[in-house]
């Protein structure tokens, strides 16, 4: 199968849940999700010894990654400037690049943080929640 989606941080955090792990395996069964470099630094941060790190890395590496490229730091930047022009400016650095990086190759973002949806309204790109806003914490 082709790539489909673009996980999110926002997403991995909430893999405890059974509706957003059994909706995230299904993807990565068939092959229809990645992951950037950068929301590897991100997951993995929070790993708060060298086991965890470790267990976290081994759960990313079942996706595919996508290795973040310059045109997806000059797009993040015109949307931060739109965002700007239209006094919405607070939008994560990470959070830019990473819809940069799905935009640019015509994924969907799959993610759990409105900040994509303000994003989307800018870029017109895809965008989905992972399970509905406020279903889970």
């Amino acid at each position: 199968m082709a790539l489909k989606y673009l996980i999110d941080t926002s997403v991995l955090h909430r893999l405890k849940s059974d509706e957003v792990l059994t909706k995230v395996r299904a993807l990565a069964l068939n092959g229809e999700i990645a992951r950037c470099s950068l929301t590897d630094l991100e997951y993995l941060y929070s790993a708060r010894n060298e086991g965890e790190w470790e267990g976290a890395s081994h759960l990313l590496s079942r996706f595919f990654n996508i290795e973040i490229q310059h045109e997806h730091f000059t797009r993040a930047l015109q949307v931060q400037r739109i965002l700007a022009q239209k006094s919405q400016r607070g939008r994560k650095i990470p959070d830019l690049i990473i819809a940069a990086v799905a935009e640019q190759l015509d994924l969907t973002l799959l993610h759990y943080d409105i900040d994509f949806d303000h994003i989307a309204e800018i870029t017109g790109q895809r965008s989905e929640w992972v399970v509905p806003a406020g279903q889970i914490s």
